[in-house]
């Protein structure tokens, strides 16, 4: 269940926390969530076209609205208040235990077995795009989105090309801010050094601005 929450949190898989995924056995004994269908991944939104920046979670909801929610299972009135949302994945984000330990954990487990940036742009760009004919990922577009609408331009914003760029801009600011908020895989390797010559007993404020949406681990003395 973690590595499946890590999964979805990481790729933007806006429509497959609550639907379009399903439990899964293979030999009667294990189980784990699956997706089935994950073309609204990295910044999409459920109607077609790219709404959403890295990174974005439960309570991103899509610009200029106060109801619509990101991801699937919640949703708010013109006020901003919730009226429906996940039961389980809410129970699951007010365990303490589980955000702050279970999370973390499995997350560096899997960044230890190999889900880093480096390898999901690898797979992604040469064990997948990389195998399709420019002319046929056109021509599949075509028919899904122009062809079918009959001059209906709805599903144009779904032509988005190869989307290289976007993706690896995408995954690259999506990894850094979940690596560093559940203090994991390659956050773990970037820090900075702070040596200050004050008087004892001086009351000294050191203020950490970052350049972007964030987390950050302080350790002083020793002590995170």
């Amino acid at each position: 269940m973690a590595a499946y929450y890590i999964f979805v949190m990481r790729f933007g898989l806006v429509d497959s926390l609550e639907r379009n995924a399903q439990i899964k056995t293979y030999d009667g004994v294990h189980w784990h969530y699956e997706p089935w269908d994950m073309d609204i991944a990295l910044g999409n939104k459920n109607d077609g076209g790219i709404a959403f920046n890295p990174p974005i979670d439960r309570n991103t909801k899509l610009p200029g609205s106060q109801g619509t929610y990101a991801i699937s299972g919640r949703n708010g009135d013109a006020n901003g208040v919730i009226v429906t949302s996940n039961w389980l994945f809410d129970a699951l984000e007010a365990w303490d235990e589980w955000i702050n330990e279970i999370v973390p954990t499995v997350a560096d487990a899997l960044f230890i077995a190999g889900l880093n940036y480096n390898n999901i742009t690898n797979m992604l760009d040469n064990n997948y795009a990389a195998k399709w004919c420019e002319i046929m990922y056109n021509e599949s577009g075509f028919f899904k989105y122009v062809e079918s609408g009959q001059g209906d331009p709805t599903w144009l914003s779904w032509l988005q090309g190869a989307r290289m760029t976007h993706r690896h801009w995408w995954l690259s600011n999506s990894m850094d801010y979940y690596d560093a908020k559940w203090f994991c895989g390659d956050y773990k390797n970037h820090y900075i050094y702070l040596r200050a010559n004050v008087a004892a007993g001086s009351n000294q404020n050191v203020i950490i601005t970052p350049n972007k949406k964030t987390y950050m681990s302080v350790t002083k003395d020793g002590v995170l």
